[in-house]
């Protein structure tokens, strides 16, 4: 094989790095486009939010085609289509044309998404999944972070910044149909794929989306609406922000290795539940008035473990032949949960006038998160008990 398993994870990391900047390219460019590309605050959020809402309406498709047609074409496809979004908004000269670019480039990149867990799941297994999974999906807030950092070197030249983006998008696609044309010859006979879950199969899937999708949501309003809540706490929004940004720095470190300690620890699920609750004992504590400089880092690393744990749950629950529409159907529910649940957040903020109530209700997706995590062991166990018998 031309790299290995572990350059395949390398190669679907540097791809999800360029998915995570093309991201946050436009909120990183957010005061630029302004009045340059879109009209106001309204259209900036939507053009940031088509990329993940995209997501809601292909993750189910994305698992039928991985079923149908195999991972090279989806995975080219995806990342093709990121690169293609992102220079039909590098050069759109309206707000509809740049709304058009997004759309493909979130497309795309729910196709990578979903195409690049379901690889690794393939690929490995035992404890080396959480740690495969762990590097692949650490390599999407490195990106959104160094979008952070590169971006506002363009100066004033936004359209540069959107360029430097579509490039990047553009490298990860020509990597990786090097990687796919390497590894075209050394395939083997495509295994059978199913269209659909077996009936043991869809309880624990649908439990797992929702702890992933609760997981996610909590982590995304954590990070949209902590800097509000310090500002109105007195903090300048310089302040606001460095702290802040201590939830995804300190996420880091232990993203790729949290959920393999667990796993070579043999209590991964045990592990999972004291996380999550230490994740919501932070949040809780935060909106309380604790110190945001020790509960901020805090939550960010007891959130590192859970991520790849719950792909890696997800891998003992499918089979080969039904993993490629399971993870459509994860990402589905995934997707439609992000699409929700944060805009409940916002509406608790307006709806109450308590800067503090955002990060409540983060703390209530994550208690979301730990019912459901019970409906997937009690699954588990149901189907462990039928194989003994």
């Amino acid at each position: 094989m031309f790299l290995g398993r572990w350059g395949e994870v390398g190669v679907l990391g540097l791809a999800r790095v360029s998915m995570g900047a093309q991201l946050q390219v436009v909120g990183a460019l957010g005061p630029l486009l302004i009045g340059a590309l879109v009209a106001d605050w309204a259209a900036l959020g939507t053009l940031i939010g088509t990329y993940s809402l995209a997501g809601v309406f292909v993750a189910l498709p994305a698992g039928w085609l991985l079923a149908r047609l195999g991972d090279r074409v989806v995975l080219l496809g995806g990342v093709g289509l990121m690169a293609a979004g992102g220079i039909l908004l590098a050069l759109a000269p309206d707000f509809s044309v740049a709304l058009a670019g997004r759309l493909v480039s979130g497309i795309g990149g729910a196709l990578l998404t979903i195409a690049g867990a379901k690889m690794v799941l393939d690929r490995f297994s035992g404890p080396s999944v959480a740690l495969a999974m762990g590097l692949m999906l650490m390599a999407w807030p490195f990106g959104i972070g160094l979008a952070l950092l590169v971006i506002p070197l363009v100066g004033e030249n936004w359209r540069a910044g959107l360029w430097l983006s579509a490039g990047f998008c553009s490298l990860a696609f020509l990597l990786l149909l090097l990687l796919a044309t390497a590894r075209e010859g050394t395939a083997g006979s495509a295994e059978p794929r199913r269209l659909w879950l077996l009936p043991h199969e869809w309880r624990p899937m649908l439990a797992l989306g929702t702890v992933w999708a609760g997981y996610n949501a909590a982590f995304a309003v954590a990070v949209g609406f902590t800097p509000a809540f310090l500002v109105a706490s007195g903090a300048t929004r310089a302040e606001a922000g460095a702290l802040t940004s201590l939830i995804g720095f300190a996420i880091l470190p232990l993203q790729p290795f949290g959920g393999a300690i667990a796993e070579r620890l043999g209590r991964p699920m045990l592990v999972m539940i004291l996380c999550i609750l230490g994740m919501v004992g932070a949040l809780v504590a935060t909106a309380a008035g604790a110190p945001p400089w020790l509960t901020l880092p805090a939550f960010g690393l007891l959130a590192a473990p859970p991520s790849s744990l719950i792909m890696a749950f997800a891998g003992r629950v499918l089979s080969a032949e039904s993993r490629a529409f399971g993870m459509g159907v994860h990402y589905t529910v995934f997707y439609l949960g992000l699409a929700l649940l944060p805009p409940f957040a916002g509406l608790m903020r307006d709806a109450t006038g308590a800067p503090a109530a955002p990060l409540l209700a983060a703390a209530a997706f994550l208690a979301l998160s730990l019912g459901a995590l019970a409906i997937y062991a009690a699954a588990i166990r149901g189907k462990t008990a039928v194989q003994a018998a």
